[in-house]
């Protein structure tokens, strides 16, 4: 059970991670609401991308990859039923794929200061990342503990053998997440760092 614990952790930090960076990102697009005139589309569009490369990396590395298919696995052997939660988690999924190409257009658009797209901008991120808090929500709240009950401890193994390998690779082939220079918004310095 200690490789159990281990993975749980480990997914459990990143979601942390995840949700801080999530909050940072809705707290600039507040602030670009209520200063439409002062939107930096160049920092919002860097947040966005760090978001999104963060989470959908760790959500396909991680959960996809490797808890998803040992959970449907586990649970179909003991006669659990988990088609419903994968196609709902797999829904929250494609929903926030076409929300965030939604947010790359208006993005595009909004770099021509028009404040009615600023507007429908920070909406449409909003709508993303609140998209991204559900699926963490379901993710933690039914597809962690399901997977703790229907996991067996060799198959907990592999599943820690498999995420520290593609921690490994993926510290020797991943960029930092951290910014290399300070963004600004409004002639601010915005911490957007994970």
């Amino acid at each position: 059970m200690l490789t159990a614990t281990y993975v749980i952790l480990s997914l459990s930090a990143e979601q942390k991670k995840e949700r801080q960076f999530i909050s940072r990102l809705l707290q600039t697009v507040q602030s670009v609401r209520r200063r439409p005139q002062e939107m930096d589309p160049a920092t919002i569009e860097y947040q966005l991308r760090q978001l999104t490369t963060f989470a959908e990396a760790r959500h396909q590395r991680k959960v996809e990859a490797c808890l998803m298919p040992a959970v449907c696995a586990a649970a179909r052997a003991t006669d659990r039923n988990c088609d419903a939660l994968i196609r709902d988690l797999e829904s929250l999924s494609r929903h926030g794929s076409a929300t965030l190409n939604a947010v790359n257009k208006c993005l595009r658009r909004a770099m021509q200061r028009s404040a009615s797209q600023c507007q429908f901008l920070c909406r449409t991120i909003d709508l993303y990342c609140h998209n991204l808090l559900k699926r963490l929500d379901r993710e933690e709240q039914e597809l962690l503990p399901l997977a703790q009950k229907v996991i067996s401890s060799a198959e907990w193994f592999e599943i820690g053998r498999e995420l520290l390998a593609q921690e490994d690779s993926g510290a020797a082939n991943q960029p930092s997440l951290r910014p290399r220079h300070a963004a600004t918004y409004a002639g601010r310095p915005v911490d957007i760092r994970i």
